[in-house]
């Protein structure tokens, strides 16, 4: 039966700091992709903001032109006004119908000087006759004066109805370009509208996008701090391993040192004694330790 090696504190180390790694790694990536999906919310709602920006400019225009026909329309619609009370003045002021009096007047003062001319009357009749016709001239010039007045009244008023026609005109056109102007802002208001939407849910998704960006971030460097632990420790054990190591080959040089001394005693002490025995077979004595 094969026995199942069992893994030293270094390798579990080493691989529970590899698993770190990786982790980190793929934390950190997992990050960048939702920055980089936060970053291209953001692009989609800077565009939809300078889009939004450009409507509202043109909503603001066609209101500003909108309104300067309305105030145009209310200026000539005033002006109208004050020429429909001139009318009623100028009615108010002229006289009842002066051309009748003054055909019927005109008439009776032919007929006076006609009978002064051809009928025979007496000297009280005829100075009757000249004070009436005298008094009738007289009228009759006042007629005319008031007829001249009526006449110019009455042009006045014609004139002012003209006027009064051609205000409302242009009342009118400035009133229909003021709606069609309006309708326009209504229009991009609505579309305005639906950019604002849109830039609101781009908001909500970049925030959702950071603030997963940022737990990634946060997780990453959890996850860091402990691959630096974690290597920290690999590097204590294989330190504690090298110093294990270095103190074994010193002790090994130790003890290698001790049995070479050792050696070199023996040898010695074999050498002397060889002298010894020598020296005792040629001079028939020993000396031992000189």
């Amino acid at each position: 039966m094969v026995r199942k090696k069992t893994l030293s504190e270094l390798e579990q180390a080493e691989i529970k700091l590899q698993s770190l790694f990786e982790k980190r790694d793929a934390l950190n990536q997992e990050a960048q992709l939702l920055r980089q999906e936060r970053d291209l919310v953001h692009e989609k709602k800077r565009e939809a903001g300078a889009k939004l920006r450009e409507l509202k400019d043109r909503r603001a225009s066609f209101a500003g032109d909108a309104r300067r026909h309305r105030e145009k329309r209310d200026e000539l619609q005033a002006k109208a006004k004050a020429l429909i009370e001139m009318k009623r003045k100028l009615r108010s002021s002229g006289h009842s119908d002066v051309g009748a009096e003054l055909r019927a007047l005109r008439r009776r003062v032919s007929q006076m000087e006609m009978r002064q001319q051809t009928a025979s009357l007496t000297l009280s009749e005829e100075n009757e006759l000249l004070d009436d016709l005298k008094d009738s001239m007289k009228r009759l010039k006042q007629l005319e004066v008031l007829k001249g007045d009526q006449d110019t009244i009455a042009k006045e008023i014609k004139d002012v109805d003209s006027g009064i026609t051609e205000l409302f005109r242009a009342a009118d056109q400035e009133h229909a370009a003021a709606v069609g102007l309006s309708d326009k802002a209504r229009a991009v208001h609505q579309e305005t509208l639906g950019l604002v939407h849109q830039i609101s849910a781009l908001i909500l998704e970049g925030n959702e996008k950071h603030e997963a960006h940022l737990a990634a971030r946060a997780k990453a460097d959890e996850v860091h701090a402990k691959l630096v632990e974690m290597r920290e420790k690999v590097l204590s054990i294989k330190g504690a391993k090298r110093t294990e190591a270095r103190e074994a080959r010193t002790l090994l040089r130790q003890q290698n040192r001790a049995v070479r001394d050792a050696l070199l005693d023996e040898r010695k002490l074999e050498a002397t004694a060889d002298a010894a025995l020598k020296a005792l077979l040629e001079k028939g004595k020993v000396e031992i330790g000189r």
